[in-house]
């Protein structure tokens, strides 16, 4: 094997092709093509590509500093906004259909793990499916870190696989309100009074209007607060494995009790998608081509059943309980795709008094998903 271009110990230039990669992914997503093939896809597929030419090393202390220092950071970032009692207040049948997708995410695990061998890392891969398709890509990161699960070629063939996958459930959902044959048996007000077209998707992503420095700083300073506390506290109960757990349960206390506190923050979501988008570009620069490519199909499947079993279970309960379709698509497009497709969907669709109920029962998702996936890891397991 040849050695790399840039060496596992030039850390300056590692950090640089890692912090260029996610730029890379926000890039992407300005245009039409990057977000119909996801900016976190191409840009882990940049770094597979840049890791098997050789130009990066597949293994570097640079990789293990992001999953030391830049996860437990990330993850405050990202929950600032997953005030509990807003969403239980505001998202309503949303958050209903919401919490039935979510069981049937863990239904649909169990069955995919009962149906599929994935080896000895099977219980840790059905806890880190499950908490990415109850929440995201925070929810990987923190299931994968609480399981222990640090391989990183199989990391990065379930993050391909994982991508895949939800692409292809978020264009199926954006088709099924259009089938005649389920729009008789849903009846929805959403679908029938959305206008023909919406400009609304049209508007720039990732920007941060009156940026206040000294909040940005101020919800940073917190986030490192809530991580060392958290790392203390699991250090002290002789946890260390659950620090991410305790950090994220300190982040919703947060976010939940302190609302005024969060509120003078500043791009703090922001910040933490930059975080996580360089995990992902580490995931990536991680994998070996070979062995990605021998568990990828696997896992495709293993995935796909999930999503499957989830709008199954999902729709069924949907029509039981007459839950508007919309909602009922809203709901699965969060659960499985995580908060940020809420405004893109709604926008799309032209229903946007369900883009803050969406983004709220995604942020539960943001909340819940770390736990109940390593409920199911630790069940399996």
């Amino acid at each position: 094997m040849s050695l790399p271009i840039i060496p596992a110990d030039n850390d300056f230039a590692i950090w640089a092709v890692l912090v260029s990669l996610a730029g890379f992914g926000f890039w992407c997503e300005r245009f039409s093509w990057g977000r119909k093939y996801s900016g976190v896809m191409l840009l882990i597929t940049a770094a597979i590509v840049l890791a098997n030419l050789r130009i990066i090393p597949t293994a570097a202390p640079a990789y293990g500093v992001v999953w030391e220092y830049l996860v437990p950071i990330a993850i405050p970032l990202l929950l600032f906004n997953a005030n509990l009692k807003r969403i239980v207040q505001e998202s309503g049948p949303t958050l209903i259909a919401f919490a039935i997708g979510a069981a049937a995410v863990i239904a649909g695990s169990v069955f995919a793990a009962s149906l599929l061998d994935l080896g000895d890392v099977e219980p840790e891969m059905a806890g880190i499916f499950t908490g990415t398709y109850i929440g995201g890509g925070l929810n990987f990161a923190a299931v994968a870190e609480a399981t222990g699960m640090k391989n990183s070629s199989l990391l990065a063939a379930a993050v391909a696989a994982d991508n895949v996958i939800t692409n292809l459930h978020f264009l199926l959902i954006l088709f099924i309100p259009g089938f005649a044959w389920i729009a008789r048996r849903y009846p929805s007000t959403y679908v029938r009074h959305a206008p023909r077209s919406s400009d609304a998707g049209q508007q720039p992503l990732h920007r941060v209007e009156n940026l206040d420095v000294a909040g940005l700083l101020a919800g940073i300073a917190m986030a490192f607060v809530l991580a060392a506390t958290g790392k203390w506290l699991a250090d002290l109960v002789g946890k260390p494995q659950f620090a991410i757990l305790l950090i994220t349960a300190l982040a919703l206390v947060v976010a939940t009790s302190m609302p005024r506190l969060v509120s003078r923050m500043s791009g703090h979501s922001e910040a933490g998608s930059v975080l996580m988008f360089v995990f992902l570009a580490s995931v990536g620069a991680s994998a070996d081509i070979w062995k990605l490519i021998g568990h990828a199909p696997v896992f495709l499947v293993f995935a796909g059943t999930i999503v499957i079993v989830h709008l199954v279970i999902l729709f069924a309960f949907g029509k039981i309980l007459k839950i508007d379709l919309a909602e009922l698509v809203v709901a699965s497009a969060v659960c499985i795709g995580g908060p940020a497709t809420a405004a893109a969907l709604t926008s799309a669709k032209g229903w946007k008094d369900l883009m803050i109920p969406g983004v709220l029962a995604g942020s539960f998702g943001y909340a819940v998903g770390s736990f109940l996936g390593v409920f199911v890891a630790s069940w399996l397991g």
